[in-house]
Protein backbone atom coordinates (compact mmCIF):
# COMPACT_ATOMS: atom_id res chain seq x y z
CA UNK A 1 0.00 0.00 0.00
CA UNK A 2 2.79 2.37 1.45
CA UNK A 3 4.93 2.07 -2.73
CA UNK A 4 2.11 3.14 -4.27
CA UNK A 5 0.82 6.13 -2.14
CA UNK A 6 -0.09 8.74 -2.70
CA UNK A 7 -2.64 7.68 -5.76
CA UNK A 8 -1.45 10.17 -8.64
CA UNK A 9 -3.02 8.72 -11.47
CA UNK A 10 -6.75 6.62 -11.67
CA UNK A 11 -5.18 3.35 -12.20
CA UNK A 12 -3.43 3.52 -8.87
CA UNK A 13 -6.38 4.39 -6.61
CA UNK A 14 -7.68 1.41 -8.44
CA UNK A 15 -4.78 -0.70 -7.35
CA UNK A 16 -4.80 0.79 -4.00
CA UNK A 17 -8.63 0.69 -3.79
CA UNK A 18 -7.85 -3.38 -4.01
CA UNK A 19 -4.88 -3.44 -1.79
CA UNK A 20 -6.83 -1.74 0.86
CA UNK A 21 -9.99 -3.89 0.77
CA UNK A 22 -8.04 -7.43 0.66
CA UNK A 23 -6.15 -6.27 3.58
CA UNK A 24 -9.00 -5.50 5.21
CA UNK A 25 -10.87 -8.57 4.63
CA UNK A 26 -8.11 -10.71 5.21
CA UNK A 27 -7.55 -9.26 8.63
CA UNK A 28 -11.54 -9.72 9.12
CA UNK A 29 -11.35 -13.51 7.91
CA UNK A 30 -7.95 -13.79 9.94
CA UNK A 31 -9.95 -12.68 13.51
CA UNK A 32 -12.64 -15.27 12.51
CA UNK A 33 -10.61 -18.00 12.75
CA UNK A 34 -8.51 -16.72 15.85
CA UNK A 35 -11.31 -15.96 18.18
CA UNK A 36 -13.11 -18.71 16.77
CA UNK A 37 -16.37 -16.82 15.51
CA UNK A 38 -16.98 -19.42 13.55
CA UNK A 39 -17.71 -22.08 16.14
CA UNK A 40 -19.01 -19.30 18.28
CA UNK A 41 -22.07 -18.61 15.85
CA UNK A 42 -24.69 -21.37 14.99
CA UNK A 43 -25.62 -19.52 11.97
CA UNK A 44 -26.40 -21.62 8.82
CA UNK A 45 -23.49 -20.35 6.96
CA UNK A 46 -21.43 -22.10 4.34
CA UNK A 47 -17.92 -20.31 5.97
CA UNK A 48 -15.66 -22.51 4.23
CA UNK A 49 -17.86 -21.10 0.62
CA UNK A 50 -17.74 -17.57 1.58
CA UNK A 51 -14.12 -17.92 2.58
CA UNK A 52 -13.54 -19.66 -1.45
CA UNK A 53 -15.62 -16.87 -2.91
CA UNK A 54 -13.81 -13.75 -0.85
CA UNK A 55 -10.52 -14.77 -1.52
CA UNK A 56 -11.61 -15.99 -5.56
CA UNK A 57 -12.67 -12.36 -6.24
CA UNK A 58 -10.07 -10.86 -4.81
CA UNK A 59 -7.49 -13.11 -7.11
CA UNK A 60 -9.60 -11.74 -10.27
CA UNK A 61 -9.69 -8.02 -8.47
CA UNK A 62 -5.36 -8.54 -7.74
CA UNK A 63 -4.80 -9.64 -11.46
CA UNK A 64 -6.33 -6.55 -12.91
CA UNK A 65 -5.16 -4.13 -10.51
CA UNK A 66 -1.54 -5.58 -11.54
CA UNK A 67 -1.74 -5.63 -14.55
CA UNK A 68 -3.05 -2.23 -15.30
CA UNK A 69 -0.52 -0.85 -12.40
CA UNK A 70 2.33 -2.12 -14.51
CA UNK A 71 0.83 -1.29 -17.99
CA UNK A 72 0.49 2.09 -17.22
CA UNK A 73 3.74 2.83 -15.06
CA UNK A 74 5.68 0.80 -17.10
CA UNK A 75 5.78 3.33 -19.96
CA UNK A 76 6.12 6.28 -17.70
CA UNK A 77 9.25 7.89 -18.40
CA UNK A 78 11.34 10.12 -15.92
CA UNK A 79 8.10 10.68 -12.57
CA UNK A 80 8.82 10.77 -9.38
CA UNK A 81 7.33 7.47 -7.96
CA UNK A 82 7.84 5.60 -11.05
CA UNK A 83 10.14 2.64 -9.42
CA UNK A 84 7.85 2.66 -5.96
CA UNK A 85 5.08 2.02 -8.45
CA UNK A 86 6.25 -0.94 -10.08
CA UNK A 87 7.36 -2.49 -7.09
CA UNK A 88 3.76 -2.22 -5.72
CA UNK A 89 3.10 -3.68 -9.23
CA UNK A 90 5.33 -6.75 -8.38
CA UNK A 91 4.34 -6.82 -4.90
CA UNK A 92 0.47 -7.74 -6.82
CA UNK A 93 1.56 -10.06 -8.59
CA UNK A 94 3.08 -11.91 -5.65
CA UNK A 95 -0.54 -11.31 -3.44
CA UNK A 96 -2.17 -12.40 -6.53
CA UNK A 97 -0.30 -15.72 -6.19
CA UNK A 98 -0.99 -15.64 -2.69
CA UNK A 99 -4.66 -15.82 -3.39
CA UNK A 100 -4.61 -18.04 -6.13
CA UNK A 101 -3.15 -20.55 -3.84
CA UNK A 102 -5.49 -19.58 -1.08
CA UNK A 103 -7.89 -20.14 -3.47
CA UNK A 104 -7.21 -23.30 -5.03
CA UNK A 105 -6.59 -24.69 -1.34
CA UNK A 106 -9.82 -23.59 -0.14
CA UNK A 107 -11.49 -25.03 -3.16
CA UNK A 108 -10.43 -28.63 -2.25
CA UNK A 109 -11.23 -27.97 0.96
CA UNK A 110 -15.21 -27.05 0.01
CA UNK A 111 -15.23 -29.89 -2.52
CA UNK A 112 -14.22 -32.44 0.42
CA UNK A 113 -16.78 -30.85 2.68
CA UNK A 114 -19.51 -31.43 0.44
CA UNK A 115 -18.43 -34.92 -0.64
CA UNK A 116 -19.79 -36.44 3.11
Amino acid sequence: MILASPALVGVTSFFLFVVSTAFIATILWTFIYLFSIREALKLPINWILSELINTGIFTIAYAIAFIAQLSLWGGVIGTNGKGANIAAGVFGIINCIAYGVGTYFLYIEWQSSNTQ
